[in-house]
């Protein structure tokens, strides 16, 4: 049995580590940790990924068969739905079955706490803890039927009381009288129909693609972060797309794109050009503190772009980086009383809503932005870039090893960087460090490279930003040099 949580969960190839044995015993782990705590309640969700239902109705089986009241959702649904769920139901925490954006032979369980946020590690830990010793038949079970009838399962449709929350939040009815034609990519996973039936009934036009849940996700996998993962929907909103669809007066003002759980988010503008989650990160801040004239801490990975940290410098707000993984940007965003909070990786959340990534969330701001602004989404971003001062130029690439010796450049190579980091890369003067997550070096001119050795692979991940392709693509050579590739 290999089971262990990392920032985002368990995960596991289904059938292999992700079996009905191991889901149950994790189940049973967390019954252990709720009955320490006295909790009563559960929300459970599930995607559309092969078996998440199943694994959904056995968890839900054996909570009720320890007397802990279940709220098991009818159908596959977004992961930001769930963690909603978990507010609406005063529930003491919530399991959603999901893996995300990874590919689909895959399957996780992420556990969510009473607020909503992703857990910390002293809660995952704890499960670990009860899983030492844990046997199979000591694991209390109630069949879904007779759980029912007792009270102890309910099945619930999480869609109106998520609807109505977000209608909170923003104003949807201006966004259904807009004029605006939006192209909906839910690439094949658990968000299909939400975006389009909440804004149904009105002038907006939201044509969908990808829209029947499959999971295999129609053989791409769900990252719309990744260029060659969308080019369906880049396609469409080209100049061929236009020109096939009658002109350009026929196109699309914006694609919106939503991973294979709806928590990430990407997007294209209405040239065909993929808007990358830096620019999205930016455009939310852009909208919140420019726009709409919010004023509180943002905070993201440490691997997110500079051009929001310039934007706070700006108008006096904190910024605060964290760590890879969403759990450590919900811990931040929680005590600073942020007002957003983003990865690189595509998601982002709104925490005076939920304090999980909701791509369903960003689209509507993305979509209120455009209506206030009345302007192309692709000079939006311009104007936003100007607002933080620049642009500046992201890459990134991942350098492979061999198994054998990539422990020595890891821990000795590394390891000596980390320790002795360099005061200067190629005429740059570094002006400070970061080194709890990988080592990151932050130049004078806002520039920066971070460096990072993959926790589960032979991989070297190197990221890099800079007011140029060609100097980010310097910096990291630079790395790429220094380890010997």
């Amino acid at each position: 049995m290999s089971i262990k949580f990392g920032t985002d969960g368990w995960r596991a190839i289904i059938d292999e580590d992700f079996s009905d044995e191991n889901v149950k015993l994790v189940a049973g782990a967390i019954v252990r940790y709720f009955k320490d705590q006295n909790y009563q309640s559960i929300v459970i969700g599930f995607d559309g990924r092969r078996k998440a239902d199943l694994f959904a109705k056995l968890t839900a089986e054996v909570m009720a068969g320890n007397a802990i009241k279940v709220y098991l959702v009818d159908k596959p649904c977004p992961t930001p739905t769930t963690g909603w769920s978990i507010l609406a139901k005063k529930a003491a925490g919530g399991i959603m079955f999901t893996a995300s954006h990874n590919p689909p032979e895959f399957l996780g369980l992420k556990y969510m706490i009473e607020d909503s946020s992703g857990a910390p590690d002293t809660v995952t830990d704890q499960f670990i803890k009860n899983l030492a010793g844990l046997k199979i038949e000591q694991i209390e079970i109630k069949p879904l039927e007779e759980a029912q009838k007792q009270g102890l399962i309910e099945i619930f449709n999480p869609k109106p009381s998520y609807f109505a929350a977000l209608k909170k939040v923003v104003d949807v009815e201006k966004i259904k009288k807009a004029d605006l034609k939006v192209l909906l990519n839910t690439m094949h996973g658990s968000g299909a129909g939400y975006l389009r039936e909440l804004l149904a009934g009105g002038k907006i036009q939201i044509d969908p693609i990808n829209e029947e849940i499959d999971p295999n996700f129609g053989g791409v996998p769900p990252e719309p972060v990744k260029e060659k993962n969308i080019g369906d929907a880049i396609e469409k909103m080209s100049a061929k797309g236009r020109s096939a669809s009658g002109g350009k007066q026929g196109g699309y003002d914006v694609c919106l794109i939503a991973d294979g759980d709806a928590d990430r988010v990407g997007a294209v503008d209405e040239n065909g050009k993929m808007i990358t989650s830096h620019e999205v990160f930016l455009l939310l801040a852009y909208y919140l503190v420019k726009i709409k004239g919010q004023r509180g801490p943002i905070v993201a990975s440490i691997t997110h772009t500079v051009m929001v940290p310039n934007l706070c410098k700006k108008y006096h707000l904190p910024y605060f980086e964290t760590k890879v993984g969403f759990k450590w940007i919900g811990e931040k965003m929680k005590e600073t009383g942020a007002i957003l909070g983003s990865e690189e990786s595509g998601g982002s959340a709104i925490p005076s809503f939920i304090l999980v990534r909701d791509s369903q969330l960003v689209h509507l701001l993305i979509l209120s932005l455009m209506i206030d602004i009345a302007k192309p989404i692709s000079e939006i971003i311009k104007m936003a870039k100007t607002e933080a001062g620049g642009e500046f130029i992201y890459l990134r690439e991942d350098v492979h090893f061999e198994y054998q010796g990539f422990e020595k450049i890891k821990n000795v190579k590394g390891g000596e960087l980390v320790k002795n980091p360099p005061k200067e890369v190629l005429g740059r003067k570094v002006v400070k460090t970061r080194t709890d997550d990988g080592l990151k070096l932050f130049f004078t001119d806002g520039s920066w490279l971070l460096i990072r050795f993959s926790g589960t692979e032979p991989t070297l991940r190197l990221m890099a930003e800079a007011k140029t392709k060609k100097e980010a693509e310097a910096l990291i050579g630079y790395a790429k040099e220094y380890f010997g590739k």
